[in-house]
C-alpha cells in the first residue's frame, strides 16, 4: 500500500534551474543574457560570473510564463532557433515537472549574435 499523503513543491529557483539547463542545451545557443539591469550591472563588474538568463512568473489562474534571454551562434536562422527553443525546452520543463504544456507560455528575447573566433 502506498502513501500519497503529502506534496511537492517546485521552487522557482529550481523551475528557473530546469529552465536554465534546457536551453543551454538547444543548438545554436551560445550562452545566457542578463534578464535584469541589476544583472547586467554585476555581470559588467564580473561579481557574477555566469548571468541567469531566465525569468519564470507564475501566474494567478496556475499557468508559467517562461522569458529566456539568450545569446545564439551567427549563421543559423533565429527564428528556427527561437522555435526550438520553445519546443524542446517547454517539452523537457513538462517532461520534469509534471506541468501540462498547455500552462506554459514560452518567450525568447535574444540579446545578441555571437560570432565563432576561427583562432579559438
Amino acid at each position: 500500500m502506498t502513501d500519497t499523503k503529502g506534496k511537492v513543491v517546485l521552487s522557482r529557483n529550481a523551475m528557473e534551474e530546469i529552465l536554465r539547463l534546457a536551453t543551454l542545451n538547444v543548438y545554436g545557443v551560445t550562452g545566457l543574457a542578463p534578464v535584469t539591469f541589476a544583472e547586467r550591472f554585476t555581470g559588467a563588474l564580473a561579481l557574477l560570473s555566469t548571468p541567469k538568463g531566465v525569468d519564470a512568473q507564475i501566474r494567478k489562474d496556475g499557468t508559467i510564463e517562461v522569458t529566456v534571454h539568450v545569446r545564439l551562434q551567427y549563421g543559423l536562422r533565429v527564428s528556427e532557433v527561437a522555435r526550438t527553443i520553445v519546443s524542446q525546452v517547454r517539452y523537457v520543463f513538462c517532461s520534469m515537472t509534471g506541468i501540462a504544456q498547455e500552462r506554459v507560455e514560452l518567450n525568447v528575447v535574444v540579446w545578441s549574435i555571437r560570432v565563432e573566433n576561427e583562432n579559438e
